[in-house]
C-alpha cells in the first residue's frame, strides 16, 4: 500500500479529554469495551480503542505513518525517548528505533492493523526503561498507514548482508555516542541476519562473512561489558574466539568478565594469552597483577583463619 502525501490534521491540544471529545465517537470502529493485548515480553499492555481494517500488519522495514500521543508530564522527556516527535503524525521505519521507548512503539505498531488506535500502558518497575519511565506511562498510538515489506525469510543473501551491514554501522555510531541500548540492539540485529544465512554464504565470501560475525560478537560483548552483563560477555567472546582464536580484544574482554564473576583461573588464562600474543599490552598486564594480588590477599586471609582453628 503506497503512503499518501498528506494526513489528517491532529488536534493541537495536549489535553486528553479535549482530544477524545474531538474524535467522532459514532465511528463503528470505536470499541465500547476495549480489547487488551499484552506484549509477550511483558513490557507493556495495549488496549485497542479503535479497531483497524484489513488483514496485513507492518513488518520490520515497513514505512509507517503513526501518531504517538502523550499527555504532558513533568518527567517524560520526549526529546530523549522519541525525538522525531509526539502528538503529531510522523513517519518511521520499523526496526530503526534506537531507544527503549521507541522500541516499545515499534512492537506496538507491529501488532496493529491499518487505522487501529490503541492505548499503551508501560509496565512499571522496568529498569531498562529509564528513571523517568520506571513508574509506568500511558500513551496512545495510531497507525494511520503503512507500506508492505518483504519478510526476512524471503530476502536473498545479498539483501540480508546489506541490512546486516547497515545495522552494524549504526551500532558503531551509537557505541561511539554512548547509546549502549541502541548499539546493543543494532549489533544483535546484524548478528541475527548473518546467522540466518550461515548455509547460504558463497564460497568466495566465506572469509568476509566470518570476519563480520567475529567483529559483531566482539562489539556486542563490548556493549555488554559496559553494562556488567558478564556472562553474556563470556558467551559472545567465546563465539568470536571459535572463529578467530587469537583475537586479543575478545580474550581481554572475556578475561575481564571472568574476573568480575570471580572465575580467577579462567581470567588469568585469558590474560596470559593476551600477553603472549601482545607482550606490550599494559592493560592486560595490570589486570593480571591485580588478580594475582587479589588471590594472594585471599590466601593470606584464609591462612590466618585456619591458623586460629588450630591454635
Amino acid at each position: 500500500m503506497a503512503m499518501s502525501e498528506s494526513c489528517e490534521d491532529v488536534t493541537a491540544t495536549n489535553n486528553r479529554d479535549g482530544q477524545d471529545k474531538a474524535r467522532d465517537l459514532s465511528d463503528p470502529r470505536t470499541l465500547p469495551n476495549p480489547i487488551t493485548w499484552p506484549c509477550p515480553d511483558g513490557s507493556f499492555v495495549k488496549k485497542i480503542l479503535q479497531v483497524g481494517s484489513g488483514l496485513d500488519r507492518p513488518k520490520e522495514g515497513s514505512r509507517c505513518r503513526i501518531c504517538v500521543e502523550v499527555e504532558p508530564t513533568s518527567s517524560f522527556d520526549w526529546r530523549s525517548h522519541f525525538p522525531i516527535g509526539i502528538n503529531q503524525p510522523v513517519d518511521i521505519v520499523l526496526g530503526e528505533s534506537d531507544t527503549w521507548f521507541a522500541e516499545v512503539v515499534d512492537k506496538c505498531v507491529e501488532s496493529m492493523l491499518q487505522a487501529e488506535r490503541g492505548e499503551v500502558l508501560l509496565a512499571p518497575g522496568l529498569a531498562e526503561a529509564g528513571a523517568d519511565l520506571a513508574a509506568g506511562l500511558s500513551f496512545t498510538v495510531t497507525l494511520e498507514e503503512f507500506t508492505t515489506h518483504k519478510d526476512t525469510w524471503a530476502m536473498t543473501f545479498n539483501e540480508k548482508w546489506l541490512a546486516a551491514m547497515h545495522h552494524k554501522a549504526r551500532g558503531t555510531e551509537h557505541f561511539k555516542n554512548g547509546n549502549l541500548f541502541g548499539a546493543t540492539r543494532r549489533y544483535a540485529k546484524s548478528l541475527r541476519l548473518l546467522v540466518s544465512v550461515k548455509y547460504e554464504v558463497p564460497l568466495e565470501r566465506g572469509e568476509e562473512y566470518n570476519k563480520a560475525r567475529c567483529t559483531l560478537y566482539s562489539n556486542l560483548a563490548a556493549c555488554q561489558l559496559k553494562q556488567s552483563q558478564h556472562r553474556n560477555v563470556i558467551q559472545n567472546c567465546s563465539k568470536a574466539l571459535e572463529i578467530e582464536p587469537n583475537s586479543v580484544k575478545c580474550l581481554y574482554r572475556r578475561g575481564q568478565a571472568y574476573a568480575s564473576i570471580n572465575e580467577v583461573d579462567k581470567a588469568k588464562r585469558d590474560l596470559q594469552r593476551v600477553l603472549k600474543l601482545e607482550p606490550g599490552n599494559t592493560a592486560a598486564a595490570q589486570q593480571l597483577r591485580t588478580l594475582t594480588q587479589q588471590v594472594r590477599a585471599e590466601n593470606e586471609k584464609l591462612g590466618k583463619a585456619m591458623s586460629k582453628l588450630f591454635s
